[in-house]
């Protein structure tokens, strides 16, 4: 009896799992009709996936739907590697979850998050430190959104990692990032931004098709909406981080809604704002040097981005906020640059339309006081286009033949550029992070800025 017994329960066994495998095998069978009813229901991201991977097919069909519970169980084994600082096992762990689950959007900003932000400041070196900064670009731009072409928030964490990783200066090497963005872009374009005609139109074989191809291909920028981004926001220099960020935030509100079209409205806008404040690349007359430097032609654009977002989100009072914030900004800035017309007709406007104890006291008031308290908390980016504005006025004042004006201007430069530099002079990371170039390089701008308004500058 016992032996018998034995017999039925090894029998039974053996059916329950001939039984389980032909389940599992049905309900792989059934994955490809599930996913076509939920494309045709319009709950589905994209169409079944091609040309993927290997494992990602086999993930795919094989497991069904029991993938995403494998994906959940290493989701719960990433979170606790990120408690534990584990970062570079973290990298495997979200490559593996990608393959099991490559729609799943928050994987992919999350890994590209840890490569960027995370394993990268584990490196001394400015160049170990781009190579991880790179590839979590890379990972977004040529993988994530490879998946997820219609998802708004992964073109948002794309130009965000332009605009904060890259374009900031919160990393001690951000200036190294952006010389290496601005040398990859300069392999595709001569100066601040291509020849969009000749790309467009380019033949199979003319020296223009590889770059087209490249730029299509490898950095997934397509010349077509460079050009209505630039006809848009324009002119930008696409070496520099914030016509990348502008681009990327671009695309996403194209099909964004509620809090992401928000979001795509203030990258655009925060961007825009810093290309006014640093948005012009001077290389020198050697092509040499690398000094992100202000752009006041940019102020229409600015405006319009400005006023469009409120338009578009008319209960955002912040926004309103940092409106009325950079028109004052604005207002110092161009009146160092001599504009003083418009620097004018800006301040009025402001008065008008934000009125405030600050601007109730006129013009003259707001600018000094203005300046006055912009040089003891002045942002990297604005010290600089006050000093750069100063030594323009010198330069321009000394042309016109003025040389006591032109004093004025330089002390008043050099005053600005020691108040700014004071604090960081006992700090090489500080002052490496945040400071200013040398005041010889922003007179050498500001020369040549002038020769090219006034002619003849030597």
């Amino acid at each position: 009896r016992t032996g018998a017994a034995h017999h039925m329960s090894r029998f039974a066994s053996i059916l329950l799992l001939q039984l389980a495998a032909g389940f599992l095998y049905l309900a792989a069978s059934s994955n490809a009709l599930l996913r076509e009813m939920r494309r045709q229901a319009g709950i589905s991201q994209a169409d079944p996936l091609i040309n993927a991977p290997p494992l990602v097919t086999f993930t795919t069909i094989a497991l069904g739907g029991f993938r995403g519970i494998l994906a959940d169980v290493l989701w719960l084994r990433a979170a606790r590697l990120q408690e534990e600082g584990q970062y570079f096992e973290l990298v495997q762990l979200a490559d593996w979850i990608t393959k099991l689950e490559p729609r799943f959007t928050s994987v992919w900003s999350y890994h590209a998050w840890n490569l960027a932000y995370n394993i990268s400041v584990l490196f001394a070196a400015s160049e170990d430190r781009w190579r991880w900064v790179s590839s979590g670009v890379r990972l977004l731009r040529d993988e994530g959104l490879a998946y997820n072409p219609g998802e708004p928030r992964l073109l948002y964490e794309l130009g965000w990692l332009f605009q904060h990783k890259i374009g900031a200066n919160l990393d001690q090497a951000h200036l190294y990032y952006k010389q290496a963005w601005a040398a990859e872009m300069a392999q595709l374009f001569d100066g601040p931004r291509p020849d969009y005609g000749a790309l467009m139109m380019a033949a199979t074989n003319s020296p223009d098709a590889g770059r087209y191809r490249r730029l299509k291909e490898d950095y997934k920028l397509d010349p077509a909406l460079m050009r209505e981004v630039e006809a848009q926001y324009g002119p930008l220099d696409w070496r520099l981080p914030q016509a990348h960020a502008i681009y990327w935030a671009w695309r996403s509100r194209l099909i964004a809604t509620d809090f992401d079209a928000l979001s795509a409205d203030r990258m655009i806008f925060q961007n825009l704002s810093d290309a006014f404040r640093q948005g012009s690349l001077f290389t020198g007359p050697d092509g040499k040097e690398f000094i992100p430097s202000p752009n006041p032609d940019l102020l229409p654009r600015v405006r319009d981005a400005y006023e469009d977002a409120i338009r578009r989100n008319p209960g955002q009072d912040t926004v309103k906020t940092a409106y009325r914030n950079f028109l004052g900004e604005a207002v110092v800035m161009l009146l160092s640059y001599n504009r003083n017309e418009e620097a004018r007709e800006l301040f009025d406007e402001l008065a008008k339309t934000y009125p405030g104890e600050d601007t109730a006291q006129g013009f003259g008031p707001f600018v000094m006081n203005t300046y006055a308290a912009s040089l003891k908390d002045l942002t990297d980016r604005n010290a600089q286009a006050v000093v750069e504005g100063s030594l323009y006025q010198a330069m321009l004042w000394q042309a016109l033949g003025d040389p006591a004006r032109a004093a004025g201007y330089d002390r008043l430069a050099r005053l600005a550029w020691d108040t700014y530099m004071a604090p960081r002079k006992d700090s090489a990371e500080w002052a490496e992070r945040t400071g200013l170039p040398p005041l010889a390089e922003l007179r050498a701008i500001a020369r040549q800025r002038v020769s090219e308004t006034v002619g003849g500058l030597r």
